[in-house]
């Protein structure tokens, strides 16, 4: 049994035998049928010609969620406190996540829900086919007239609705929605948007004067986020701003000399 909890790295095959499996542990069983079973502990468990996989545990605490991907394609969040045992016969992964703090109301997100528009009960296309009674040779034979109707199911359509988040908050997402992802130059990724009006950005432009000296110009530009929806838009607002900046840097070097 030992003093230490087993996790998924522990496999073995059991001719004849039994394990004990701890309060605290849980492990996958599969018997010579190959038919699966989940053990919780405390449990003595005796097995001929079986398999057993001690399962790895993952923990959320309040702050966090567990995302579990089952092999059926389901999606599932849970929310902290809680736990979860990874058995590769139900799940295909399990990971644990910390939700988003904003610590105050210049601190935001962009969040975006996926929700499903289904089609209004009961509407169905019709296609009638009918022929007409005929006829033939022999008064006897004749052809009944038929009617086939074929019946459509339309697949739902998908909506993204966004929205704008703002602390102070815990934000815990659910399945269908994700967080905007900002990719700003100078390696500046990021999903919380300050808009505070003290965000100072510092940039070092290089400057080439028209007799070819070089030289650098250290800029402390102090700037305020008034539209979320045109920094969105925008794409890399910094970058944009950094290309400008090198393009008024490269007018002012042709303008001056290195003696003035």
């Amino acid at each position: 049994m030992g003093l230490t909890f087993r996790s998924g790295d522990y496999i073995r095959h059991v001719s004849f035998g039994g394990r004990t499996i701890k309060d605290g542990e849980a492990a996958a069983i599969w018997n010579v049928n190959g038919v699966h079973k989940q053990i919780i502990g405390p449990k003595r468990k005796w097995m001929y010609n079986s398999t057993i996989r001690f399962l790895t545990r993952h923990k959320a605490e309040s702050h966090q969620y567990i995302r579990v991907a089952h092999r059926n394609g389901n999606v599932q969040y849970i929310y902290g406190p809680s736990e979860l045992y990874m058995n590769p016969a139900l799940h295909d992964s399990v990971d644990v996540y910390d939700g988003i703090k904003l610590k105050s109301n210049s601190e935001c997100i962009i969040v975006y829900e996926k929700k499903s528009a289904q089609y209004k009960k009961g509407v169905t296309e019709s296609f009638d086919k009918v022929t007409s009674t005929a006829v033939l040779a022999s008064d006897t034979d004749t052809t009944e007239a038929t009617e086939t109707k074929i019946h459509i199911n339309h697949p739902s359509e998908t909506r993204t609705q966004k929205r704008e988040i703002r602390g102070p908050t815990l934000f815990l997402p659910s399945v269908n929605e994700s967080i905007h992802t900002f990719n700003w130059s100078f390696d500046n990724t990021f999903q919380v948007l300050h808009t505070d009006p003290n965000r100072i950005w510092s940039v070092d432009l290089p400057i080439t004067t028209c007799d070819s000296a070089k030289f650098s110009a250290l800029l402390h530009i102090k700037y305020h986020m008034k539209s979320i929806e045109k920094c969105i838009l925008s794409g890399d607002p910094i970058g944009k701003m950094h290309n400008g900046l090198k393009a008024d840097a490269h007018l002012f070097g042709n303008i001056i000399s290195s003696e003035q």
